[in-house]
């Protein structure tokens, strides 16, 4: 992947696309972008093995949108997190089937969850240069998120109690809480001063 991305960024410059500078930058967004988008097919053909397309999507995408303002932890390799990922939304399919049993679990997980990431809002990834003005601007659009998502999930519980996807949906909510509180367990967070140290 990093050969694919750099490749990639070496002929952007060549082509005046981009400055010799930035080709770094580049080739790194590049391999992001490539890994995030194999993943993602990678865990829509196992979502479509597994005949759970659309129960995984709505997982990968209620995760998805509050992984973005929110965080969580993250893998030490490409290959950990590709795998990890993958793992995360198959394990789905199990966890899910166990919750529709016990809607009452569910909803305290959710509502449960919700509180932690709200209370935690984002953390100082050391993998992102965040100003502290950027950190404030991401944990206030988290809160909003959960604040906003978390309910709606609970009043679709209480209205579609046997809904699969309902239950897929609080397990995008349940399982950023886990993430977040992982990076606090691990302490895989930058403080203020490691940053500008």
């Amino acid at each position: 992947m990093e050969y694919i991305s750099t490749y990639l960024a070496d002929r952007m410059c060549r082509n005046d696309i981009i400055k010799e500078d930035d080709v770094k930058f580049y080739a790194y967004s590049i391999q992001l972008m490539l890994e995030r988008v194999i993943g993602f097919i990678l865990i829509g053909i196992f979502a479509l093995v597994f005949k759970s397309f659309f129960e995984i999507a709505v997982f990968t995408i209620t995760f998805s949108v509050i992984r973005t303002s929110s965080d969580g932890i993250h893998c030490k390799t490409s290959i950990g997190c590709f795998i990890a990922s993958v793992l995360t939304a198959l394990s789905t399919i199990p966890v899910s089937n166990w919750l529709i049993n016990y809607p009452l679990v569910c909803m305290a997980s959710v509502v449960l969850s919700a509180v932690i990431i709200f209370y935690i809002g984002t953390i100082r990834d050391p993998n992102m240069d965040l100003s502290d003005i950027e950190f404030i601007h991401l944990k206030k659009r988290s809160r909003i998120g959960i604040s906003i998502l978390a309910p709606i999930i609970t009043g679709l519980m209480l209205v579609f109690p046997d809904n699969h996807l309902v239950y897929y949906a609080a397990l995008g909510v349940i399982y950023n809480a886990l993430s977040l509180i992982a990076v606090k367990i691990l302490m895989r967070e930058v403080s203020n001063n490691e940053k500008e140290a």
